[in-house]
Formats: structure tokens, C-alpha cells, sequence
């Protein structure tokens, strides 16, 4: 029996995953952490947030950098309508010319996350991260996403349901480094 409770926290202490998950308006948030070793010497941690459309509506999805207590309207239209060099994102969104490629992450930026679908950002570290940076990070992120449905953008910016589709992130994650939160 001893051998038995041995076998189950050792189990349990490899692989034990710091988790926590929230739902609202149809999304769930899922807070996960990780760590391992590049051969005994390098620790690695991942922090794992991950969004997941649970309804029936399409979202979209930034990292505002600094305008985190604006309203829902002041967010969406300086997101598209501050000046990123030489056009706003709202200006490469309707240009049906442009050859849209790598995303400035505060300010291009821009992930559509359609009913069903998952998203996860991933803040990788190499060395320790303790349990409050892990909870600050997780704060900096909480704070810092705007998710807005379709339909809010819709209100809000002329002309959305006609972007150039090439403007949207393609892919289900991003890897960000945790010095960028820090």
C-alpha cells in the first residue's frame, strides 16, 4: 500500500501541470504551466494560455500594449486606427493591393478565432519561473487580450466584414518570450 501512494504522488509530481480555466461569453481560458530540462542542466518553463471559442460566434483577439483601461469602443478603433509606420492596420485591412506578412505583435496583430476553435500563447522562459511571476504573467495577459465578437467589430469599424482576409494570423498559437513581460 505504502509503495502504492509512492508510485501515485511520484506520478503526480512529474507530471503535474499548474492549471486553471475560466469561461465567459462562450470562450474558455486555460491557464497551464510546464517545465523540463535540456539535459539536467537547462530548465525550460511554458506558460500556456489558451483561448477556446465554446459558442457560436466568431472572435477576434489582440495584445493591447498599453491602452488597457479604455472602453470596449476606445480599444477597437485606436487598435485600427493608430498609425504602425506607414499605414494603419485598418488601412492594410481594406488595401486590396497588400501583400500582408509578419504581424507586429501590438500592432498589427490580429487573430479571428471562429466557433470551435483554440488559441494558445505560449511565454517561454529558460531558467526558473516562480509561482508569482507565473501569476503576474498570467495577470499581464488577462489585462492586456482584447477579445471582441465579430458583431462588436462590425459596430465599431466601417467596413469590417470586407477586409483583406490576409491580414488575420493564421495559426493556432504564438510563442512569445518571457522577457517581452517581464
Amino acid at each position: 500500500m505504502k509503495m502504492k501512494k509512492i508510485i501515485l504522488f511520484a506520478f503526480f509530481l512529474i507530471f503535474s501541470v499548474a492549471c486553471s480555466s475560466q469561461t465567459t461569453d462562450g470562450l474558455i481560458i486555460k491557464k497551464d504551466s510546464l517545465c523540463y530540462f535540456i539535459e539536467d542542466t537547462e530548465e525550460i518553463n511554458n506558460l500556456l494560455y489558451t483561448i477556446t471559442n465554446d459558442s457560436r460566434d466568431t472572435f477576434y483577439l489582440w495584445i493591447n500594449k498599453d491602452d488597457i483601461n479604455l472602453s470596449e469602443e476606445k480599444k477597437v478603433k485606436n487598435y485600427f486606427r493608430k498609425n504602425t509606420g506607414n499605414m494603419s492596420l485598418y488601412e492594410m485591412a481594406v488595401e486590396t493591393n497588400i501583400i500582408y506578412g509578419c504581424p507586429s505583435l501590438f500592432n498589427t496583430f490580429l487573430k479571428k478565432i471562429k466557433p470551435q476553435e483554440k488559441f494558445t500563447i505560449q511565454i517561454m522562459s529558460i531558467g526558473k519561473i516562480s509561482e508569482i511571476e507565473k501569476d503576474q504573467i498570467f495577470q499581464y495577459l488577462d489585462e492586456r487580450l482584447v477579445i471582441v465578437k465579430e458583431i462588436i467589430l462590425e459596430k465599431y469599424i466601417k467596413g469590417f466584414s470586407n477586409f483583406n482576409p490576409q491580414i488575420f494570423y493564421k495559426y493556432d498559437f504564438i510563442t512569445l518570450p518571457v522577457s517581452l513581460i517581464k
